[in-house]
């Protein structure tokens, strides 16, 4: 005869023990009686995986419950990752296995949430997400107002006051001037940032390429701009 263990707080089945007979028990009911420890039974265990889930006994039986705490781990809306430490099924995240778990913590960029489950990126979308941040680094590069002007005169010998006479006379594109009182307030600012649009409009009209400008903010050197 087998005994059936489970633990004390979460009820959850730890292992099959024989049965050690009761003496006392037994010849006073002339039958075999077990010693039944705490926290035990004598209901089998019903069929169960053990990858993922783990019998709980429950109000005199056993019930099957869900169990990702050995193989899996949780993935919250922020690609991190955590242990899990409850039985039963995940609601406030993703249940992704610990192989997957370790891809995530090395790159969780590299991964999106879709229809409720965590999956991969194609290697285009990832291709994608990698421009638009590199975009979004450089629209962030900023130098001072010396740090331009100094360049922009390095480069076309012009100062801060020529380029605005420039500006009054010579269109950037298509017929369309800059905004001459705005640009007179840009250039007031103690910092410049690339993603300014003011910076791409004066750049074209000095002669100066996207990929130009990209590299000057990049390392702060006027040559980047000749």
């Amino acid at each position: 005869m087998k005994i059936y263990n489970y633990k004390e707080d979460t009820k959850e089945y730890l292992n099959s023990t024989e049965a050690y007979e009761d003496p006392e028990a037994s010849r006073r009911q002339g039958k075999f009686i077990p010693m039944m420890p705490a926290n035990s039974t004598l209901l089998p265990v019903p069929d169960y995986n053990p990858q993922n889930q783990i019998p709980v006994f429950e109000n005199g039986q056993w019930v099957v419950k869900p169990d990702y705490r050995k193989n899996y781990k949780k993935v919250t809306d922020e690609f991190i990752t955590e242990y899990l430490k409850d039985i039963g099924e995940i609601t406030d995240g993703y249940v992704v296995t610990k192989e997957l778990a370790e891809e995530i913590d090395k790159n969780p960029d590299r991964f999106k949430i879709e229809n409720g489950e965590v999956i991969k990126k194609s290697d285009e979308e990832y291709a994608e997400f990698e421009a638009e941040r590199e975009k979004e680094r450089i629209a962030n590069l900023n130098l001072t107002a010396a740090d331009v002007e100094r360049a922009i005169y390095k480069a076309k010998g012009i100062d801060f006051e020529d380029m605005l006479k420039l500006v009054e006379v010579q269109p950037i594109a298509e017929g369309e001037g800059l905004d001459l009182k705005a640009l007179k307030i840009e250039l007031k600012a103690n910092n410049f940032y690339r993603g300014n649009p003011y910076i791409d409009a004066v750049g074209t009209l000095l002669g100066f390429t996207k990929e130009q400008l990209d590299e000057f903010f990049e390392t702060n050197d006027y040559t980047k701009l000749m």
